[in-house]
């Protein structure tokens, strides 16, 4: 029997946002008393909840998420369990312990253990943070996705995003994991983006699959 783990955070009307991102609307359009049946309008950012990232997030020529291929949204996947506090650092070290696992094309989870905070006013203000030097080693082992239960990946967001999102890596950045404390160490990774035509990014339903033992 597969055991299913919703790795997604709730998309609720007037969900915290980055402050300079599109605010999150989920409003009644249409009731069963008005229209006959229920339908509702929602605005919603790019980056809005548990998403990723495409290349085109911070590259004019990088691919935007029609452009990327379905199977690095999809596969065996790993996670990593690095406990951090607030304003907490992942580095390279962190990292090194793992090192058989970070290979060409792995997908790699991280849990700080920050999901916990969703919901909560320091949410997206004292999340942990991925080091560049971390972000580098892991452009430097090939990994193909990046998950994490931080809302991004760190304070250092330009440069981060450049150095893991670029021509030479096109790692998939996964932000706003929830539940990864569930997961056993490996699973099946389900995160498939909206087909956006030439856009940035997308609102993901992360999914995780195992056998029950």
């Amino acid at each position: 029997m597969s055991i299913l783990i919703d790795l997604s955070s709730p998309l609720r009307h007037g969900a915290g946002a980055f402050p300079n991102d599109p605010k999150l609307s989920i409003i009644p359009h249409g009731k069963v008393s008005t229209h006959q049946y229920n339908i509702s309008q929602v605005v919603i950012g790019t980056h809005q909840g548990t998403h990723l990232d495409a290349m085109f997030h911070f590259f004019d020529e990088g691919r935007t998420v029609d452009q990327m291929p379905l199977d690095w949204f999809f596969g065996k996947a790993h996670v990593l369990r690095i406990p951090k506090q607030a304003n907490q650092e992942i580095t390279a070290d962190d990292l090194k312990p793992f090192e058989d696992i970070l290979r060409p094309e792995a997908k790699i989870l991280v849990e700080t253990g920050w999901h916990q905070h969703f919901d909560q006013s320091d949410y997206f203000e004292d999340f942990p943070s991925f080091t560049q030097e971390a972000a580098r080693y892991l452009t430097d082992r090939k990994i193909r996705l990046l998950g994490m239960d931080m809302p991004t990946i760190g304070k250092d967001w330009l440069e981060l995003h450049h150095i893991l999102l670029g021509p030479d890596a096109e790692i998939v950045v996964v932000e706003g994991l929830a539940n990864l404390d569930q997961l056993p160490e490996s699973f099946l990774f389900i995160g498939f983006p909206l087909n956006f035509a030439g856009r940035d990014g997308s609102p993901i339903r992360a999914v995780a699959c195992y056998d029950e033992k």
